[in-house]
């Protein structure tokens, strides 16, 4: 029996189940519509009890949500005039609404009274009858509920026990009724369970727990009742439900412990974190933006970048990019300078869109880093980056204008000695210091190249000629360039070449360089009368030189630093240590090769080996195989720069040469080496001169130097070749500056021809030759 009631405070009825109506004998409308409070309220003196405890039973239902048993209640009800006692068991459920909130409140009663007549022994036939039938009505009340319910009496001894309470309690009613409890489940002792039992057998205590029962590993949920001949229970198992509150307890703990893992993580890390919704306002925003705002999470929260004091050029382009992150769902990275409590600062920022379960963007995530100490180390490096390229520049600059002041005074030197030493009538001694001269300008006119070309590498300026060249016209090349400095130092020379020839492809120049630096290296740390072998071998992988001497070697420390740039050795026994560039070009021009050049020594005072390797374009014999009977040694001092010169012919009668050069030592030591070739030879030492003996001479030739003070040689070319449109003249350039780019302006001046200073006698011999022939320009 059931009446539906709202769940405001007078507890109105709504609803009355049709069992309820033939029970209490009131016409439903006399029901529906009253405070149930005044609906039951009877004559018996115990009904103001009733209706107290009934308001607080349901009071608990809207306080709590859930439902309550309520004890036993005595209710008499009028028939003929009379009032007819009963014994209800009256339960509260509550209804939840589509919100989720408590609408209306199930009152449903179970008429006991059936049951307490049947255990009164002293009821007599009539009644014991009423109560045997009104009991089996009970009983299929009972046994259609979905609780389970079994009575107890006061020896603990089951007594009644429905299909459901079979079910959970795993036993059929014939192995329970008679039998105590505590018998059947010894294990209920000390529990839960049997505390309560007790309270409700001795204390005549309603009871209503949920309590966990080892032995079935289950949760029961249990009202218990005292009634006359012991107790009333009612259990239903409760495991699953508890399950999974214990489950979303623990997914409620676990987020909540990540929540404050995250949140300690985002409001100690410097960098700025927040969230903004679609409408653009922020939803998040850890400690250091709050910081950085000067403002509380309560200020801040819900507002938009402009309401937060952002400029408003600086919001319009966040609400640009959110929605842009929103449109594309891709991220979207800026740099923005902004000003906040720690002043003006330059900050790095990324906005991700944030994907809900249905794929929408629903939110736009941010995080923000302050890079202005970053920016301003980027801005110092880049700086000393330009600081460097400037100091770069200079000092090529430096190199080259020291080269040209060097070349300079070299060219007359060099001139001058080429004169003593065609001059015939001296004696041995004056040969010899002639032959020291030649030795000592030649090593300064190398000093200077090497300083050029190593600025060349560095800049990437330098261009190989690459081409098949054999191995042993580079090895003679560069023997005949070393070999005065390996004969002053009276050193045995040998040389091991294969029988076969082997090419390799490359710059022969540059490796004739690469061969004279370690032969030079070798002669200069060698004692005198020492040993210097060049060993050349060839095999698959290419082809490795060898030069080792048996010198003053390396310490092995200063071994991984040989090629370092302006790394010298000790003193060396001829006393000359050079500047330390050698070995360093001599490195870079292999590399730029494709090969490598390596060092090696067992110690101070062991002598050196230095390998250069690379790569070959015909190879036939094993790496590791000279061809010993190839071999051939210079043992006698021979000057092949001398015997490359005096190959040209000295009749240069028929050539008219013009020499222009501000430097008269340099101009007129060069006219004096021209007449001594037989040249008719006018020279000059400025650019007007220069026109006008041009105009007067019509030379054939004219050498004319290019950094001249007011009108340079570029200038006077250009007015030489208006002049000469026919290009009968021929112009060589002969200059101290000596760099690509000089050699560019030459030709677009006019040049034919550009030779550096010091000029070799023996190349501007054949030149001068090649021009009186009639040989085309190079």
């Amino acid at each position: 029996m059931s009446l539906l009631l709202t769940a405001a405070h007078d507890y109105r009825i709504v609803a009355v189940s049709d069992d309820f109506v033939a029970s209490v004998g009131v016409a439903r409308d006399a029901l529906v519509g009253r405070s149930v409070l005044d609906a039951l309220a009877g004559r018996h003196a115990t009904h103001g009890q009733t209706m107290d405890k009934l308001r607080a039973s349901l009071d608990r239902v809207v306080a709590t949500g859930r439902r309550d048993v309520m004890e036993m209640q005595r209710y008499d009800l009028a028939s003929q005039g009379d009032s007819v006692e009963r014994q209800w068991w009256p339960v509260n459920a509550p209804v939840l609404g589509d919100d989720g909130a408590l609408a209306f409140i199930v009152h449903r009663v179970e008429d006991a009274t059936p049951l307490v007549r049947a255990q009164h022994a002293e009821a007599d036939e009539r009644a014991a009858r009423v109560a045997v039938r009104e009991g089996l009505q009970a009983v299929d009340i009972l046994e259609s509920i979905t609780e389970g319910f079994f009575a107890l009496d006061h020896d603990w001894r089951f007594t009644y026990v429905n299909h459901e309470a079979q079910r959970i309690l795993d036993s059929t009613r014939e192995d329970l009724l008679g039998k105590s409890i505590l018998d059947v489940y010894p294990t209920l002792a000390g529990t839960e369970f049997e505390r309560q039992f007790r309270r409700g057998l001795d204390e005549r205590h309603a009871a209503t727990f949920t309590a966990w029962y080892a032995e079935q590993q289950s949760w029961y949920e249990v009202h218990s009742f005292p009634s006359p001949t012991g107790i009333s229970v009612y259990l239903r198992d409760v495991t699953a439900a508890r399950d999974a509150e214990a489950e979303r307890e623990a997914l409620i703990a676990e987020s909540e412990r990540q929540r404050r893992m995250y949140e300690a993580a985002l409001s100690n890390t410097p960098d700025l974190v927040y969230v903004f919704d679609r409408a653009h306002r922020f939803i998040y925003a850890n400690e250091a933006l709050l910081a950085m705002w000067g403002r509380t999470r309560d200020e801040a929260l819900g507002l938009t970048c402009l309401e937060l004091g952002y400029e408003p050029w600086h919001a319009a382009m966040h609400d640009r990019e959110i929605e842009e992150v929103v449109a594309t769902r891709r991220p979207i990275r800026g740099e923005v300078p902004f000003t906040g409590t720690n002043g003006r600062r330059i900050y790095d920022y990324i906005f991700a869109p944030v994907i809900g379960e249905g794929g929408d963007v629903v939110a736009v995530a941010g995080t923000t880093r302050d890079v202005t100490e970053r920016q301003q180390v980027e801005q110092s490096i880049q700086e000393q980056a330009a600081q460097l390229k400037e100091a770069d520049r200079a000092k090529d600059e430096f190199l080259a204008t020291l080269a040209h002041e060097l070349r300079n005074p070299l060219a007359p030197l060099r001139n001058g000695i080429y004169l003593l030493r065609r001059k015939g009538g001296v004696d041995a001694s004056v040969a010899r210091v002639h032959d020291m001269m030649q030795r000592q300008v030649d090593h300064l006119v190398r000093l200077v190249d090497d300083l050029l070309e190593t600025s060349r590498i560095s800049r990437g300026a330098l261009a190989l000629r690459t081409e098949p060249v054999d191995i042993a016209t580079i090895v003679r090349n560069a023997v005949e360039t070393s070999r005065p400095l390996i004969d002053a130092g009276r050193h045995a020379l040998r040389i091991v070449l294969p029988e076969d020839p082997v090419e390799v492809s490359g710059d022969p120049v540059r490796i004739a360089q690469i061969l004279s630096n370690l032969l030079n290296n070798a002669a200069t740390y060698t004692p005198p009368g020492g040993h210097v072998d060049l060993v050349v071998a060839h095999g698959e992988d290419g082809v490795a030189i060898t030069v080792a001497d048996d010198g003053a070697g390396i310490a092995r420390d200063d071994l991984p630093r040989i090629f370092a740039m302006f790394r010298r050795g000790e003193t060396s026994p001829s006393g000359q240590s050079g500047l330390g560039i050698g070995l360093a070009l001599s490195r870079k021009l292999a590399e730029l090769h494709g090969g490598t050049l390596d060092a090696a020594s067992d110690g101070l005072g062991r002598g050196s080996t230095f390998t250069l390797r690379l790569p070959a374009v015909a190879l036939a014999a094993p790496l590791d195989e000279p061809a010993s009977a190839a071999a051939f040694a210079f043992t006698d001092p021979v000057d092949l720069r001398e015997t490359r010169m005096a190959t040209g012919t000295g009749d240069g009668a028929a050539q008219r040469v013009l020499v222009v050069d501000d430097n008269r030592d340099a101009a007129d030591s060069l006219g004096m080496v021209l007449r001594m070739l037989g040249a008719h030879v006018a020279v000059v030492s400025d650019g007007p001169s220069a026109l006008e003996a041009f105009d007067a001479h019509a030379p054939e030739v004219v050498l004319l130097d290019i950094g001249m003070p007011g009108m340079d040689g570029y200038e006077v070319a250009r007015v030489i070749r208006a002049r000469d449109p026919s290009r009968r003249t021929a112009l060589v350039a002969l200059t101290g500056w000596g760099q690509d780019t000089d050699r560019r302006r030459a030709r677009d001046a006019g040049f034919d021809h550009h030779l550096v200073k010091p000029a070799d006698m023996g190349d501007l011999q054949r030149l001068l030759t090649t021009l009186r022939d009639g040989a085309p320009a190079s």
